[in-house]
């Protein structure tokens, strides 16, 4: 068993734990390092939990106690694959010939298993809260900046203010200072659930705005504090997994945007003006 598996076997009985135990299960999938050094009392600690409440969550996995869920994991994370091992080990499963095909291959199939009325439908809704909210703030760390970059772009050329960023820490705060009423944040959560994204919509929240996620698993108080969730699987090669389909993602939200939001249009006609009329044809 390697962490993945260790995470989907959480995510099996995510819905049946207590709101105690979920947070011990975010605290975990957040933070999978640090496991393997707590104890059960730092463990509930750290949760914000009591120490009855991990042995029980323990239990809800399937394991006799703390101790024998604690070297499970340890066991799973020195099976975990680095970033360098997984695009390696996806290397060796296909030719040098074939790596395109391979990666059409697997997108095609989240495609075609693709739920498309209901996301549509989603990402309708998402674009009813952009075109309805005032400023946006979108948040992607890592890849997931790729995803974000796009539609922060393109949210700003159809005239919208958008706020782009993706720093974590200190610094991060800096973003989230000047949210406002009404206003926007959509995080980009793929792999791994973010700490500071679940910050960024907390925060949202509590001054009146609203928030959209894009994530590849519906797990997490992230989606307890979402307005709107748009749910899809990537393709990819191996354990290796590709942003085309987020970006892809983003772009039909860019489109469902203006569709509703007729400045869209004029602004960009604005833009083209404005380069004319300067010689930047």
């Amino acid at each position: 068993m390697d962490i993945d598996e260790y995470k989907k076997k959480i995510q099996k009985v995510y819905s049946k734990l207590t709101k105690s135990q979920r947070k011990i299960a975010e605290f975990i999938i957040d933070n999978p390092s640090k496991i393997t050094l707590m104890s059960a009392d730092q463990l509930a600690k750290a949760s914000g939990v009591g120490e009855a409440t991990v042995i029980r969550f323990a239990r809800a996995l399937g394991y006799r106690g703390y101790s024998d869920m604690k070297e499970e994991f340890q066991r799973a994370l020195v099976n975990n694959l680095t970033s360098s091992k997984k695009v390696e080990e996806s290397l060796k499963t296909v030719s040098s010939e074939s790596v395109l095909e391979e990666l059409v291959k697997t997108h095609q199939a989240v495609f075609q298993s693709m739920n498309i009325s209901g996301i549509t439908k989603r990402l309708k809704n998402a674009a009813k809260i952009i075109s309805e909210g005032n400023d946006v703030y979108v948040f992607g760390e890592g890849a997931a900046l790729v995803p974000a970059l796009e539609l922060s772009f393109w949210l700003n050329r159809f005239g919208k203010k958008t706020w782009l960023f993706n720093t974590t820490g200190r610094s991060f705060f800096e973003n989230i200072v000047n949210i406002r009423e009404n206003d926007v944040s959509i995080g980009f959560a793929y792999r791994k659930i973010n700490f500071e994204l679940r910050i960024l919509f907390s925060e949202t929240h509590k001054r009146g705005g609203k928030n959209i996620l894009f994530t590849d698993k519906p797990l997490s108080q992230l989606s307890e504090l979402a307005d709107e969730i748009i749910v899809t699987d990537r393709g990819g090669i191996g354990s290796y997994r590709s942003m085309a389909i987020p970006v892809i993602m983003s772009d039909a939200l860019l489109f469902e945007f203006a569709a509703i939001n007729g400045a869209s249009l004029e602004n960009l006609r604005n833009l083209e003006r404005i380069r004319k009329e300067y010689g930047f044809e």
